[in-house]
Parts: C-alpha cells; sequence; structure tokens
C-alpha cells in the first residue's frame, strides 16, 4: 500500500522491489507497531539503506520512470513501518502532488525514458532530505527481536504450524485447536514458554472432545472436561460399545497429560523453560496425530 490512502491509483501499489536472492533466508525480526506485530526481513532495511542513499543524492541523468519507482518505494517502506510522524512531514511538504506527476511522466513510453526535469528533482531531494531527521528520530526508537531457533525453524512456528503435525493431520482439527497451536508455537518462537504450554493443552483437550464425541456419538456439554471425556471413551470401550478399541497406548497418554501436565499448567503448579514447552509439543502432536489417524482410519472425519 502507498504512504497515504487518498493518493488515488497509487493506493494499492505494490511497486518493483530490488532484493537479492537471499534475502528471503535471512533472520526474521518482528517489529512493535502500535499493538500488532509486523514480520519484517533483516534485509528489508538493509535494502531500504542501500537504495535510500542513492535517492537523496541522486544524479540528474535518472529517468522518470526510474525515479517515480524510488520514490515509491521510500513512500512504501516508511507506510510498512507506520512511521507516522515522517508520513505527516513528507505530506505537509506535498510529496503526494510530486508523486501525481511522476506517474504520469513515467506513463508514456518516451516520457518515462526521458530524465527527471531538474527542479522537480531538486524539489523532491529538499523535502526528503528535510524529512530525513524525523526518520532518523523515528527509526531510533523502534525496537527489533532476533528469534532464537528452536527445534522446528521459526518460519514453521510462526506461519507454518501444519508441518509440525502428520500429513493432512492439521487441516483435520477442529477451529478451536488450530487457533491454539497457532497462538501455542507463536509463545514458544517469541519465548513464551508457559504461556505457549496453555495453548498446547486446550488445543489437545479440543481435539480430545472431537475424539470423544465420534466414538461415543455424544454431543459433549459445557461442564464436560478432558477426564470426563477420557472416561467415558473407557467406559463404552470396556463395554464393547466402541470397536476396534482405541489404543491403549493413546489413551494412557491422552491420562498421563491430563494428570502431570494439564491440570498443573491450568493451576499455578508449573513454570514451563524452553525444552519443556517443546517436549510437552511433541507429546501433544503425537497424541493428536493418533487420534486423527483413528478417526480417519474408521471413517469418521
Amino acid at each position: 500500500m502507498i504512504l497515504y490512502r487518498g493518493y488515488g491509483s497509487l493506493e494499492n501499489r505494490t511497486g518493483p522491489r530490488r532484493r537479492s536472492p537471499a534475502a528471503s533466508h535471512n533472520e526474521i525480526i518482528a517489529e512493535t507497531v502500535g499493538t500488532n506485530m509486523k514480520k519484517v526481513s533483516i534485509y528489508r532495511y538493509y535494502q531500504f539503506g542501500y537504495n535510500y542513499r542513492g535517492l537523496r543524492f541522486q544524479t540528474p541523468d535518472i529517468t522518470n520512470e526510474k525515479y517515480f519507482e524510488s520514490i515509491l518505494e521510500y513512500v512504501e517502506f516508511i507506510n510498512e513501518l507506520d512511521l507516522r510522524v515522517t508520513k505527516e512531514t513528507l505530506k505537509m511538504k506535498g510529496i503526494i502532488d510530486d508523486l501525481h506527476k511522476l506517474e504520469k511522466l513515467s506513463k508514456g513510453y518516451k516520457k518515462k525514458k526521458e530524465t527527471v526535469d531538474e527542479d522537480l528533482l531538486d524539489k523532491i531531494s529538499e523535502k526528503i532530505n528535510n524529512a530525513d531527521i524525523t526518520l532518523d528520530a523515528e527509526l531510533n526508537i523502534r525496537q527489533a527481536f532476533i528469534l532464537e531457533e528452536k527445534r522446528f525453524s521459526n518460519e514453521t512456528l510462526t506461519d507454518t504450524v501444519e508441518k509440525i503435525f502428520s500429513k493432512n493431520c492439521f487441516n483435520k482439527l477442529p477451529d478451536v485447536a488450530r487457533y491454539d497451536f497457532e497462538e501455542g508455537c507463536k509463545c514458544l518462537a517469541f519465548d513464551r514458554y508457559t504461556a505457549a504450554a496453555f495453548h498446547y493443552l486446550r488445543g489437545t483437550e479440543d481435539v480430545i472432545k472431537l475424539f470423544y464425541e465420534k466414538l461415543t456419538k455424544n454431543i459433549a456439554n459445557d461442564k464436560q472436561t478432558w477426564y470426563n471425556f477420557i472416561d467415558e471413551i473407557n467406559k463404552e470401550s470396556k463395554a464393547n460399545k466402541i470397536k476396534p478399541k482405541p489404543s491403549e497406548e493413546l489413551m494412557t497418554n491422552l491420562d498421563l497429560l491430563r494428570k502431570f501436565y494439564r491440570n498443573k499448567t491450568q493451576h499455578p503448579h508449573l513454570i514451563y523453560s524452553s525444552d519443556d514447552s517443546q517436549d510437552l509439543l511433541t507429546h501433544c502432536v503425537r497424541c493428536i496425530n493418533q487420534i486423527i489417524a483413528d478417526l480417519t482410519k474408521r471413517k469418521l472425519i
């Protein structure tokens, strides 16, 4: 999105990017912007700084097309990081009108290959240079966090949680379970280990609820919990109402999760370290993979 929403046809333009092929492999930082968190490649800052220097000391032989692309990249970066004071500074100096002029000049085949009018170049350069101290001040108060790699990559934890589960498993989970594992893995990525454990166990309980409903053909009520689901499945299995019976290993592991982790995490008994949280994630995922495999084999999902 362009710097200002009112800027006509440029509002949704993404503009060209001069990126290194290795850019996507750089470390990811989380930049705090308001109450939301944005994921930005460290290379993005390097790229902007390199191009920004060229923009500030632009030679007069640049074409209308290339200069428009450079200015567009500049304002997009400022918008991307929500640098509000810098935005308002440029807006007050009339950068929008300059962008309109450059956009028109960059369209025609002949005009876009012509060099930029010297007066226009000087005028825009002066505005950018005058806003430089404001840009420096705003960038100086931004904070970033470099994520330490866990057993699963940060990309997996923040963007592709489904890779942690068996193939086609994650998409078969209930909505709440998917939400909780996505949130839990983000908490793990950002070193909020006990918070991550809360989410894993909430998500696991939601899958156990699905297991209970599919096997017993009952609809769970709001008063039933992890213990009730496991207890009812075991009772119906013993009464031969569920055939074949669920794996003894699975049912034992689910009850151990409840007894030693779910209850102690819900109440203020456990504080998790990085390894504790990752061990629990692996345990929960293993049980869920087995539940989904069981229900799939029974053709219940």
